[in-house]
């Protein structure tokens, strides 16, 4: 019996790849932008070096760096602001506590992201209902940080338009 070939299972692979791979382009841009709207002297990194995290495993810890630097430079720049600013209380709060806006739901994405991965490549076939869980909770937290980032973003924006 010959192997059977399924050509319509590559095309959709590939298909699958090019929307993931948009969609990473999306977020990483998300971040980068975010980045500029930060004034330089509060900028912990360059906007351009989230693009390391297409590296294959180097990105894997670097998102970590990526999304502890945009928190600090959020954290920069919110306290920079004074209490009349669009924010408000959330900027006296920032510089009160000292926050770091985004952190908090950034880090377990990238935690949850690398445990998926070490998970998937070891024991994915044990335990199929834990790494659906922890996929949907990675996925979750992911798309809570991408918004709240842009949430911020925007924000960012709106201020820097209003001191023009």
């Amino acid at each position: 019996m010959e192997p059977s070939i399924n050509p319509g299972g590559a095309s959709l692979q590939l298909i699958l790849l090019v929307v993931f791979v948009l969609i990473a382009i999306l977020f990483l841009m998300t971040e980068q932008n975010t980045l500029r709207t930060i004034r330089l002297e509060n900028r912990q990194m360059p906007p351009g070096q989230v693009w390391l995290q297409l590296i294959p495993l180097f990105g894997q810890l670097w998102q970590f760096v990526v999304v502890t630097r945009i928190a600090g430079s959020l954290r920069n720049e919110i306290a920079s602001w004074d209490a009349d600013s669009i924010l408000g209380t959330e900027a006296a709060a920032v510089a009160q506590e000292n926050n770091r806006p985004t952190f908090g739901i950034g880090i377990a994405y990238c935690t949850l992201n690398v445990l998926v991965i070490a998970l998937n490549a070891t024991v994915r076939d044990v335990m199929p209902g834990i790494m659906a869980i922890l996929a949907l909770s990675e996925m979750a937290c992911w798309i809570s940080y991408w918004a709240t980032l842009a949430g911020y973003k925007r924000k960012l924006r709106q201020k820097n338009l209003a001191t023009l």
